[in-house]
């Protein structure tokens, strides 16, 4: 999988401020630097770098999310992601890097005591293992601690992959009438809707080839387990 990381740089700075929003003030100067930390990575001429989030970003209270007139649990929502890029020669030239890890975790958090109540994540999968490309899946690390089998499926097929691309479905749906609202009124906006569209039109792009190339699968078992390694997500 590629990326452009001055496209996504660009893109990444018009996410900023409508996400602080949503976040705790004692996050915000985390999210601010993110850009920043992407640069950097970006600049510094090494083959390789990590961009990451350490520690999840906890958003506000949500208490809306099953509807306007009722009421659900109060919880709140960590967003934490690891990603990796690699260059080479070529990438020197274009400017697009190998995405090489690429996970976003999505946690929920019972607002009462902070006991987290869920755990998945957006998984980029690797070479040889099974599942679509980019799926989610519960965490296994999860399952485990609550005594469960630890067990890695099912992994559903998703288009969000960017760590950006998660948290803006995991607001639009913890936060379904605020988010809206806030988008409407963001800078930068026709930038993000112009950039999803397009990454996940080349993902829909992507899938096809894959059904193409697996004339004795149905679509949705030839999208359970495939690998698109030049798909460019931004």
């Amino acid at each position: 999988m590629k990326i452009s990381l001055k496209a996504y740089a660009n893109e990444l700075s018009f996410w900023i401020e409508p996400l602080k929003s949503f976040v705790g003030k004692e996050s915000h100067r985390t999210l601010s630097n993110l850009k920043d930390q992407l640069e950097n990575g970006r600049d510094n001429l090494r083959p390789t770098f990590d961009w990451k989030l350490d520690k999840p970003i906890v958003t506000i209270l949500a208490d809306r999310y099953d509807g306007a007139d009722k009421s659900p649990h109060k919880v709140k929502i960590g967003w934490q992601f690891e990603s990796t890029f690699q260059s080479n020669e070529q990438s020197r030239k274009t400017g697009v890097w190998t995405v090489t890890k690429m996970v976003t975790h999505i946690r929920v958090y019972n607002a009462d005591n902070d006991e987290e109540i869920l755990h998945f994540h957006h998984d980029l999968k690797n070479p040889g293992q099974l599942g679509p490309h980019v799926h989610m899946q519960f965490s296994e690390h999860y399952l485990k601690d609550k005594g469960r089998i630890p067990i890695a499926v099912p992994r559903f097929p998703v288009s969000a992959i960017l760590p950006t691309d998660c948290f803006d479905l995991v607001l639009a749906e913890f936060f379904p009438f605020e988010w809206p609202k806030s988008q409407s009124g963001s800078h930068g906006l026709t930038t993000l809707r112009s950039s999803q569209r397009t990454r996940f039109i080349a993902i829909s792009d992507a899938l096809r080839k894959q059904w193409d190339a697996s004339p004795k699968l149905t679509p949705i078992a030839a999208t359970q387990n495939c690998y698109m390694t030049d798909l460019q997500i931004a």
